[in-house]
């Protein structure tokens, strides 16, 4: 927080011991170190309550975008023939390759080169 070097920190430390006495020096510096945690604490408090704010305020911004956006009404050109189904009975057309019952099932002389349940090492 402070750029204090080394030397400066010295320098006050004596000024302090030849201003104060060394025997409210002790004092002095737990009174000063109390002071110091104080306003550290407090300036932390004080940064994260801001970003909190900062982030709530563009969590609201969002929320109101999407509370904007679910509202928009759709419109026609928004919506194609081939998203919604005209009734409850239409069902996908088959290929033509397909016929109804039938499955794809390789023929057995094609599963000749895969490894059987004989083959497994244990």
């Amino acid at each position: 927080m402070f750029d204090f070097s080394f030397g400066e920190l010295a320098l006050l430390g004596i000024i302090a011991l030849l201003v104060v006495g060394p025997e409210k020096m002790p004092q002095i510096a737990r009174t000063a170190g109390k002071w110091y945690g104080a306003m550290r604490r407090t300036m932390t408090s004080l940064r994260s309550e801001v970003e909190q704010q900062l982030l709530l305020d563009d969590l609201r911004q969002e929320a109101n975008k999407l509370r904007d956006y679910a509202h928009e009404e759709l419109l026609p050109a928004d919506i194609t023939a081939s998203d919604t189904p005209k009734t409850a009975d239409e069902k996908p057309e088959m290929k033509e390759d397909h016929k109804q019952g039938e499955l794809d099932i390789m023929p057995a002389t094609q599963h000749a080169d895969l490894p059987g349940p004989e083959d497994r090492v244990h």
